[in-house]
This record gives structure tokens, sequence and C-alpha cells, in this order.
């Protein structure tokens, strides 16, 4: 049994100093949401809150704390703080999930308490555009208004997400949920993980037995990036954790509330504040921004209806730092080596390629093609971040990257941590609670790194690789890593993800000169400046950011969403951390309509132009 420290004499973790409104909230006894900026240390309050709650015993034993996050690197990334701030004794009680996973969770272990008319079949997938849309055409949906693919996609989810169950009625949805259900001709059943999502919320309000469990196991709840919330999100915490005794602590920032598109709930502050009885904080702190960058984010406030809070910057930082710059190009080809210049500079700096970071509203490929090429006149590797972004942040990926490098070079504490965390999520063993079994664990585990040190010698092909990846697979066992992770579960997902890992390392293999070690670097990115969607960037942070694109082309639909488009041009500026750079072009040639103008997002210029913080560069 571990030691518990009482109340008074707990103190934070790795001598972390909270601002007092963190300490407030880490400390509150009721259900409280947590108003959080950029950089405001959101994640480290969330787990040294965790710390708090399971070392003080607050968390009792053996009751949990469950955090719902968006991003599986997002969950994750909370999980590894727990346990370093409070160690394995305690962090096993903390379980950190997306809301995906959390409703997966949930209809998967009680599908059974679903009637038999809303019950999918065992098999089913997720997500399978093709069975989606050949469900709508057999009940005889042929797509009277000719709508495009990637509309028709968005009518389809709307059509699916819009449905009340019990099913009742005779609309398009209605007929369409018992085909994706149970599937339907040869195809087999398919949902979304909004449907998944909407069972999830009916088996729980339908059955008090499973709420009562759900809430004995779970004390306390976290709800990250909560301004991205949904409508049937929201309704499932509500329906698990309303008018009960556990403690809420949403954490958000409605200023970067950019998910709108995605049903993101735009009164979820206020429906959490009233009907969980809900006091309210802010941190004011930015540990990330230097402060000329604070500044510029503090003049986005009006315009964000957002409150005049005096944020602060850290103290690591003189009051003048921080560079903000806007480049102002005639043709692509300029704009291109305006910026590929800058980054040299900071390159041959001394910043890591990787902690730089190349952000577009849209078509990263199209606004970026001619960066790439002439950053590679340097010698300097940027890539689209598409492919890789969620792969490298798969439980399986992660696993397989750890295992290769220790096959190549054991000494690696990091791929040690993903080792034996893997052990413990795959077979339930640890080295605290079963010794003997963890033991006999890692000598075959050691037997294995040597075997493969030697087939590393081997790979010549990409079949080569691939036997080479399954024959890791093999000795962790496909069925326990598809237990152990939900989302491998059904369908083929895990051979989908798979697939894609050696398709990528391959390729990287192939552009590194046969070498496993760079492959797997370039893989994950480390040699290489990430380019990203903004919505993609969420979370992250970089020594320096390039926006590019700031023209009415890229906010094409400003008119329409202001708020939404002035939160993006937000959380672009916020990932910064001291260098940050916005580019527009008046002429975009790879572009549909190549003349560009910043007449409908003439505030963003404004903003850079007009408030004395920004060096305007033009060719």
């Amino acid at each position: 049994m571990p030691k518990i420290i009482q109340p008074d004499k707990w103190i934070p973790s790795d001598g972390i100093v909270l601002e007092e409104n963190a300490a407030l909230a880490v400390n509150y006894p009721n259900s409280i949401l947590v108003v959080a900026g950029p950089g405001a240390g959101k994640t480290e309050l969330l787990a040294q809150k965790a710390s708090y709650l399971l070392q003080t015993n607050k968390c009792q034993e053996p009751q949990r704390i469950l955090a719902i996050s968006f991003k599986k690197d997002a969950a994750e990334n909370l999980k590894q703080r727990v346990k370093k701030r409070c160690g394995e004794d305690f962090g096993y009680r903390f379980v950190s999930m997306t809301y995906d996973a959390f409703s997966k969770s949930i209809l998967d272990h009680f599908r059974y308490a679903l009637p038999e008319n809303l019950r999918p079949n065992g098999d089913y997938i997720i997500n399978d555009n093709a069975i989606i849309d050949g469900a709508f055409h057999a009940i005889g949906y042929d797509n009277p208004r000719n709508l495009t693919a990637a509309k028709l996609g968005v009518f389809y989810n709307d059509t699916i997400s819009t449905v009340r169950i019990p099913l009742q009625g005779d609309g398009l949805g209605e007929r369409v949920w018992p085909l994706l259900l149970k599937g339907y001709a040869d195809q087999p059943a398919c949902l979304t993980f909004k449907m998944i999502c909407i069972l999830a919320e009916y088996i729980i309000r339908t059955n008090d037995k499973l709420r009562k469990a759900i809430l004995n196991t779970y004390s306390h709840v976290f709800l990250d990036e909560f301004q991205d919330t949904t409508l049937h999100q929201y309704e499932l915490v509500k329906t698990c954790f309303e008018n009960s005794t556990t403690i809420i602590t949403a954490v958000g920032d409605s200023k970067q509330r950019i998910m709108l598109w995605a049903g993101a709930l735009e009164s979820v502050f206020d429906d959490f504040l009233k009907e969980f009885s809900a006091s309210k904080t802010q941190l004011i702190m930015n540990h990330r921004s230097a402060p000329r960058l604070v500044e510029l984010q503090k003049k986005m406030y009006g315009s964000l209806q957002a409150d005049h809070v005096d944020i602060k910057s850290s103290e690591k930082w003189d009051l003048e730092d921080g560079d903000i710059k806007l480049f102002i190009a005639d043709t692509e080809f300029v704009e291109a080596e305006m910026i590929a210049k800058d980054i040299l500079l900071k390159v041959s700096s001394g910043i890591m390629p990787n902690d730089v970071c190349i952000l577009c509203k849209q078509t990263p490929n199209v606004y970026t093609g001619r960066i790439v090429e002439e950053l590679s006149k340097y010698g300097i590797k940027a890539r689209v971040e598409t492919e890789y972004q969620d792969l490298t942040k798969e439980p399986v990926v992660m696993l397989l990257v750890s295992f290769i490098r220790l096959s190549i070079k054991r000494r690696n504490p990091n791929d040690w941590e993903t080792i034996n965390d893997s052990i413990f999520s795959i077979y339930g063993i640890s080295d605290i609670d079963t010794p003997d079994e963890y033991d006999k664990k890692q000598e075959l585990l050691i037997q294995k790194l040597d075997e493969c040190m030697d087939l590393v010698q081997s790979i010549y092909s990409k079949e080569s690789l691939e036997n080479f990846t399954r024959n890791i697979i093999l000795f962790w066992g496909e069925a326990e890593i598809r237990s152990a992770f939900p989302a491998y579960s059904q369908g083929g997902y895990f051979d989908t993800i798979i697939d894609s890992f050696v398709n990528l390392l391959w390729k990287e293999y192939e552009e590194s000169s046969a070498s496993l070690k760079n492959s797997i670097e370039n893989f994950l990115g480390l040699n290489s400046i990430p380019i990203m969607t903004i919505h993609k960037s969420k979370g992250l942070e970089y020594t320096a950011v390039y926006f590019v694109g700031l023209e009415d082309g890229a906010f094409w639909n400003f008119r329409n969403q202001p708020m939404e488009d002035r939160c993006s041009f937000f959380v672009a500026l916020s990932r910064a951390k001291q260098y940050v750079s916005f580019s527009y072009c008046s002429v975009r040639e790879s572009l549909r309509y190549p003349l560009q103008k910043h007449t409908e997002i003439n505030e963003f210029f404004e903003l850079l132009t007009t408030s004395g913080l920004a060096d305007v560069i033009t060719n």
C-alpha cells in the first residue's frame, strides 16, 4: 500500500510552482471549470490535480480518475505525466482515453444491454465511407441534389447523427441505421463514432445498474479541451455523471474553439456551470510564448469576445523577447525564398527542424509545395504530416518503434519505458504485482531483441520489412494486442495501421540509405519540419511557427464563420514560443483562382501592421 499524504502536507511534485488559480483548481472539492488559455499549463494542472487526489486518497482506493481528451496523443501525454508525477503505485488508477475510446468501451462491454434491434453486430467496423454510401443507396437515396463527395459525406454524417433512439419514424436516418447496425447484402455492420456515442449514452440512460457501476468506479472526471465538446459527447457525460457525487474538472478556452464545423457545442461552458453547479476560475499565466507574442494574442481578445484578463508571460523571458513577422510577396516563388531563408537562419542558429512548424488553414500540399522545394536546396527536409501525425501515436506503432530501436541500441530509457508499459497494458504483468512473471517476460524480451538485432541485417525489401514487423507482432501476440486496445478489436483497422506503418517506414528506409535507425528517426519526424493544418496543430508548440496563406482564399468562409476563423488565427498565433511569421502572396498559381486579396480578413492584417509588434517584410 503506497504511503498516503495528508492534504495539508501535499505539495506539487518535481519542484513545480502553481499559480494561485491553478492551486485553487487542484484543491477545489467540487466541480469546476478552468479557463486555460494557450500555454497556461493545463496538462500540468491536470497531472498535479491527479497526483493530489491519488496521493491524499481524496480519490479513495479502489476508485479511479477518468480523464477524457480529444486526441490520442493528448490522452497518452497526460497519462504519462501523471505516472511520472505520482508513480506507478498511484498512477495505475488514472485512466486516460479519448471520447471515442470511452464511448466504444461502453458499447463493447455492454452491447448486450441494448435491445436486439439496436444491438450492432459484434464484428462491426468503423467509418467505412463505401459501406455508409451503399447503405444510403440500399434504402433508395441516390443523391438527387448531385452533392459533391465531400458534401455528400457531410450530409450522411448529419443524417446519421441527428437520429434519436429508440428508432421511431421512417426518415432517411431511421431507415439507414438498421442497415449500419446489422450489415446489409454482403457488407458488415459499420458504425460512425457519433453512432457509437449515441448508443453508449442510451445504454447508460436505460440501465441504472451500469450507471451506478461507472459512478462507483470514477470519483473524479477530467474533461480536456472542453470548448470542443460536441452535443453527443456532452450528453454522454451528463447521462453518466450529472446529479451524482462524481466531481468534474473541465479545462478549456473559448478562444481556441475551432471545431464548430465538427459539432462543438457553443454553449457548453454555460451549460456545464449550470447543470453541474460548477464554479469557474481562469489561469493567468502563459508559460509558452514570449512577451511580444503574448501582447499580440491579447490584442485579439476583443474580437474573440473573451474576458480582458491580464495574461502574464513567464519570468524566463525578457520583456522584449519574441519576434513577429509578416511576409508580403508577389509570387509563390518569392514567398518560398523569403520563408526558406528565414527558416535557414533559425536552423543555423541551433533550432532543430522539428521545432519549426509550417501551418496552413487548408490543403497544405498546395500552399507549401514551393517552400518544400526551396528548403530542400538548403538541405532542410519538410513534410506534410497528414499521413504520419496520427499513425505515430497509435499504441501498436509506438510499441513497434520502441522495439525496433531497442533491437538496434539497448540504451534508450524512453523506449524501455514504452516496452514496460506495454507489458503491463497487454499482459497485466508488472514488476510490483507479478515480479516472477515480469522477470520471465523480460528474459524472453531480451532474447527476442537479440534475435531482431540479427534480423535487421536481413532487411532488403518492403516484403522483408513487413515480415520483420509481423515477427515482432507475433512475439507480443496479435490477439493480445487487439484485446488490450479496443480500437483494434474489430474489422481491419489493425491491419490498416500495420500496412501504413510498413509503407511509410519503407519509404523512409529507401530515402535514408538503407539505415533502419535513420528511417525510424525520419518516420518520427525528428529530422524534418512538420507541415500541417491549424486543426492538427491543436495542443502542440514550436519555437518558430510560419503561417502560410494569410489571404481571403484560405479563409474563404470567413463571412459565414468569422468567430471560428478568428479562433483559428488565434490558435496558429499561439502555437509559437518565440518566433511567429505570417505570409501573404498576391498571386498563387497553384490555386484555381490565383489572384489573392485580404479584404475579408483585413482585421488580421491590421492586427499585424498597426500593432507595432510585427515587422512587415516585402519583396
